[in-house]
């Protein structure tokens, strides 16, 4: 099988989008305006903040923001002058900062960007844990949306499926990134 048949794909995987669960949209909206839109999309590893984070970076532009996007990585402890340039440079009331992966930052670099993203109509993180700006939303898996998404990319034959979605989510400790690489490799092998 190549690569790209595989129905746990890459590309397949990140043409799916964040599935809320008890609120809808319009509601997170809301809660991002009276938080004056400073907050913290929160979650452990794999639970679709990311993701989260690009479906509420299209909305804000559909509301007429501006975004400016920087992603952090493992052992980034500050901001390089590139991204400190693409942030802060000539920020509005219309400009809402996203910051994937905030948790990164060393104290000094999270204290500077707070201190210069003050100019900017909003400042939105992805952090493993609350504690950087109040939650905006609470990123949680179940088994059930890990089912959910297996049956959108197997379609019938996801009835089929061994090891089972509760399985998979057990076994990656709801890490549901993960979960989707083991059956990534499945089918790679399989065919």
């Amino acid at each position: 099988m190549r690569a790209r048949d595989n129905p746990f794909a890459a590309q397949r995987i990140l043409r799916l989008r964040y599935r809320l669960s008890g609120t809808t949209w319009e509601e997170v909206l809301e809660r991002l305006a009276v938080l004056e839109h400073r907050a913290a999309v929160v979650g452990p590893h794999g639970r679709g903040k990311t993701t989260f984070l690009e479906d509420l970076r299209d909305r804000l532009e559909d509301r007429g923001f501006r975004t400016r996007s920087v992603v952090l990585h493992r052992g980034d402890r500050r901001l390089t002058p590139l991204q400190e340039e693409s942030l802060f440079r000539g920020l509005s009331r219309e400009d809402i900062l996203l910051l994937d992966g905030a948790e990164q930052l060393g104290r000094l670099a999270w204290l500077r960007v707070r201190r210069r993203s003050r100019a900017a109509g909003g400042l939105v993180v992805t952090s493993h844990q609350p504690g950087l700006l109040p939650t905006l939303f609470d990123c949680r898996t179940t088994p059930d949306l890990l089912d959910s998404i297996v049956r959108d990319l197997l379609g019938p034959e996801a009835e089929t499926l061994s090891p089972t979605s509760e399985e998979l989510f057990a076994r990656h400790g709801g890490n549901l990134r993960s979960a989707l690489r083991e059956l990534y490799d499945f089918y790679a092998a399989r065919f």
